[in-house]
């Protein structure tokens, strides 16, 4: 009886066993032909034309123990995450519940997209990354950021339409309408400066995000204002987060841009076309992980991957 029984359970075994590995042979296949490309492209790119020529042959690693301490802590919260994130998968993937499914998916991809730029830090304007491999590129980095943060937005909304429903504002919706169109312009704006070299590009960027993140505080509000009886705990910690994160934009990142574009105007650094910027982002990158070029990004890198991940996975929750 016990045999009969494992034999569709080998046969299923078998079939899975040949897709993974018929995955794996075409993804190395791609990975190859990536490569390829890569290799073609420098070939043809002039290493004169590096707008920040200085660094145009700086691959070597000058280890740092506490920037590597802190990679270290960056990838262990990341690990958790995706088990805080398998633990509501878990409990919620059997549910019927449309609008659960759909924040579970997104926020899985927003979790996995912050695992891998946790593992592969990299700062896009200066093509500069921890390791030396192929998927520290700053097309690959940047793509995978750019699904993530639509996902989260993509979460916000859905949450807003969800928020509307329940209270019949249709302020609240009418927000909700406007999350994603704000972050698509802020992700072309962040291509713009990935490809031209520009930090005004990030600076817009951001300056879109603190804007939704005012609109969702705005609609957390109205929220808060329809609800009878006891109040959601959810909701006072939500708008804290909200505060939290505009304060992190307004004070932190905009000025941090805006001295960056500052200080390349008065180095007379040339701004790239976008066609040649796109090219020069796909070969080049600066290997570092000395403190003096990390440090600035390490407030905003560890917040991002962690606090912004938790509340991606609290969003499912509610």
């Amino acid at each position: 009886m016990v045999k009969i029984l494992l034999i569709p359970i080998i046969f299923g075994y078998n079939i899975v066993k040949s897709q993974v590995l018929m995955y794996f042979a075409e993804f190395r296949d791609g990975a190859i032909y990536f490569m390829e490309y890569v290799n073609d492209l420098r070939r043809k790119t002039p290493q004169d034309r590096n707008p920040l020529g200085k660094f145009k042959d700086a691959t070597a690693i000058i280890p740092d123990r506490l920037i590597f301490r802190w990679w270290q802590l960056l990838c262990a919260v990341s690990v958790g995450n995706i088990v805080l994130w398998s633990l509501a998968a878990q409990g919620l993937l059997w549910e019927s519940d449309t609008y659960r499914s759909q924040q579970l998916v997104l926020s899985g991809l927003f979790v996995a997209a912050c695992a891998f730029r946790s593992i592969l830090p990299r700062v896009d304007l200066e093509r500069m990354c921890f390791w030396d491999v192929p998927l520290s590129s700053v097309i690959v980095g940047r793509t995978v950021a750019t699904v993530a943060e639509l996902c989260f937005a993509w979460q916000c909304a859905l949450l807003l339409f969800k928020l509307s429903a329940l209270t019949g504002s249709s302020v609240i919706g009418t927000i909700g309408l406007a999350v994603l169109p704000i972050i698509v312009v802020a992700e072309l704006a962040c291509w713009f400066a990935v490809a031209t070299l520009n930090h005004i590009g990030h600076a817009v960027e951001e300056l879109l995000w603190s804007i939704m993140v005012g609109l969702v505080a705005v609609a957390l509000v109205i929220y808060w204002q329809h609800t009878a009886g006891a109040l959601p705990m959810w909701v006072p910690i939500g708008l804290i987060a909200c505060a939290g994160t505009a304060a992190l934009i307004l004070m932190v990142d905009i000025p941090l841009y805006i001295t960056r574009w500052r200080i390349g105007k008065r180095a007379g650094l040339r701004y790239l076309r976008v066609v040649e910027g796109l090219k020069d982002a796909v070969v080049r990158r600066r290997v570092t992980q000395t403190r003096d070029d990390w440090r600035k990004e390490v407030l905003w890198m560890s917040l991002y991957f962690s606090a912004g991940v938790w509340m991606s996975l609290g969003i499912i929750l509610v």
